[in-house]
Protein backbone atom coordinates (compact mmCIF):
# COMPACT_ATOMS: atom_id res chain seq x y z
CA UNK A 1 0.00 0.00 0.00
CA UNK A 2 3.08 2.06 0.52
CA UNK A 3 4.05 1.96 -3.03
CA UNK A 4 1.29 2.81 -4.43
CA UNK A 5 1.20 6.09 -2.34
CA UNK A 6 4.70 7.06 -3.45
CA UNK A 7 4.34 6.24 -7.29
CA UNK A 8 3.24 9.01 -9.03
CA UNK A 9 -0.56 8.78 -10.47
CA UNK A 10 -0.67 8.37 -14.34
CA UNK A 11 -3.80 10.61 -13.70
CA UNK A 12 -1.60 13.48 -12.03
CA UNK A 13 1.34 13.45 -14.34
CA UNK A 14 -1.10 13.54 -17.40
CA UNK A 15 -3.25 16.23 -15.52
CA UNK A 16 0.40 18.55 -14.97
CA UNK A 17 0.91 17.65 -18.54
CA UNK A 18 -1.78 19.18 -20.52
CA UNK A 19 -2.03 22.92 -19.84
CA UNK A 20 1.90 22.54 -21.60
CA UNK A 21 0.99 20.87 -23.82
CA UNK A 22 -2.32 22.64 -25.38
CA UNK A 23 0.11 25.87 -24.79
CA UNK A 24 2.74 24.35 -27.33
CA UNK A 25 -0.29 22.98 -29.81
CA UNK A 26 -0.89 26.73 -29.93
CA UNK A 27 2.58 27.90 -30.36
CA UNK A 28 3.01 29.63 -26.87
CA UNK A 29 5.51 29.02 -24.97
CA UNK A 30 5.06 28.35 -21.27
CA UNK A 31 5.68 31.17 -18.73
CA UNK A 32 9.07 33.01 -17.78
CA UNK A 33 8.82 31.97 -14.52
CA UNK A 34 8.09 28.19 -15.37
CA UNK A 35 11.35 27.65 -16.49
CA UNK A 36 13.33 29.38 -13.34
CA UNK A 37 15.76 31.46 -15.56
CA UNK A 38 16.51 34.68 -14.45
CA UNK A 39 18.98 37.04 -15.66
CA UNK A 40 21.01 40.08 -14.23
CA UNK A 41 22.52 43.06 -15.84
CA UNK A 42 23.46 46.77 -14.94
CA UNK A 43 26.49 48.67 -13.78
CA UNK A 44 27.86 50.87 -11.15
CA UNK A 45 29.82 54.55 -11.22
CA UNK A 46 31.78 56.71 -9.36
CA UNK A 47 29.76 60.32 -9.00
CA UNK A 48 32.68 62.22 -7.55
CA UNK A 49 32.96 63.26 -3.55
CA UNK A 50 33.22 59.42 -2.39
CA UNK A 51 30.22 58.24 -3.56
CA UNK A 52 28.71 55.77 -6.66
CA UNK A 53 25.62 54.60 -7.69
CA UNK A 54 24.27 51.05 -9.28
CA UNK A 55 21.63 50.17 -11.59
CA UNK A 56 20.30 46.90 -12.44
CA UNK A 57 17.89 45.00 -14.28
CA UNK A 58 16.63 41.40 -13.74
CA UNK A 59 14.52 39.71 -16.19
CA UNK A 60 13.14 36.25 -16.65
CA UNK A 61 11.01 34.55 -13.63
CA UNK A 62 8.06 36.43 -12.35
CA UNK A 63 8.70 40.09 -12.26
CA UNK A 64 8.79 39.79 -8.17
CA UNK A 65 12.62 40.41 -7.04
CA UNK A 66 14.49 41.12 -4.10
CA UNK A 67 17.58 42.85 -4.80
CA UNK A 68 21.31 41.97 -2.25
CA UNK A 69 23.98 44.34 -3.16
CA UNK A 70 27.11 43.60 -1.49
CA UNK A 71 29.85 46.28 -1.43
CA UNK A 72 33.66 44.59 -1.72
CA UNK A 73 36.14 46.28 0.35
CA UNK A 74 34.59 49.52 1.91
CA UNK A 75 31.00 49.76 3.51
CA UNK A 76 28.46 52.58 3.87
CA UNK A 77 25.26 51.82 1.54
CA UNK A 78 23.61 55.29 1.95
CA UNK A 79 20.33 54.00 0.76
CA UNK A 80 18.58 51.45 -1.77
CA UNK A 81 19.36 47.89 -0.22
CA UNK A 82 16.67 45.56 -1.55
CA UNK A 83 16.08 47.62 -4.36
CA UNK A 84 17.24 48.01 -8.31
CA UNK A 85 19.24 51.50 -7.57
CA UNK A 86 22.10 51.63 -4.63
CA UNK A 87 23.44 54.86 -3.90
CA UNK A 88 26.98 54.48 -1.09
CA UNK A 89 29.90 56.06 0.16
CA UNK A 90 33.18 54.62 -1.35
CA UNK A 91 37.00 55.52 -0.42
CA UNK A 92 38.37 57.99 -2.87
CA UNK A 93 40.57 57.55 -5.75
CA UNK A 94 39.88 53.65 -5.51
CA UNK A 95 39.10 51.39 -7.95
CA UNK A 96 36.26 49.05 -6.38
CA UNK A 97 33.58 46.52 -6.63
CA UNK A 98 30.12 45.72 -6.10
CA UNK A 99 28.44 41.87 -5.96
CA UNK A 100 24.54 41.84 -6.65
CA UNK A 101 22.08 38.72 -6.07
CA UNK A 102 18.46 38.82 -7.12
CA UNK A 103 16.40 36.27 -5.84
CA UNK A 104 12.70 35.78 -7.64
CA UNK A 105 10.68 35.84 -4.49
CA UNK A 106 7.84 33.55 -6.23
CA UNK A 107 10.32 30.92 -7.96
CA UNK A 108 13.16 31.38 -5.99
CA UNK A 109 16.00 31.41 -9.01
CA UNK A 110 18.80 33.75 -8.25
CA UNK A 111 20.88 35.70 -10.65
CA UNK A 112 23.98 37.10 -9.75
CA UNK A 113 26.22 40.25 -11.41
CA UNK A 114 29.37 42.00 -10.03
CA UNK A 115 29.98 45.93 -10.91
CA UNK A 116 33.27 48.00 -11.23
CA UNK A 117 33.65 51.27 -11.15
CA UNK A 118 36.30 53.89 -10.12
CA UNK A 119 35.99 56.43 -6.70
CA UNK A 120 37.00 60.01 -7.30
CA UNK A 121 36.95 62.84 -5.43
CA UNK A 122 36.03 66.28 -7.67
CA UNK A 123 38.39 68.88 -6.87
CA UNK A 124 36.62 72.22 -5.55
Amino acid sequence: MLSSVLRPSTRRLGALAAPLLALATLGLAAPAHATGTLSVSGYCEGEGNSVFTCDATASGGSGNYAYQWTPQGFSGIIAGQGTPSLYSHCPPSTADRVNLTVTDLTTGATGTDQFGFYCYVIAP
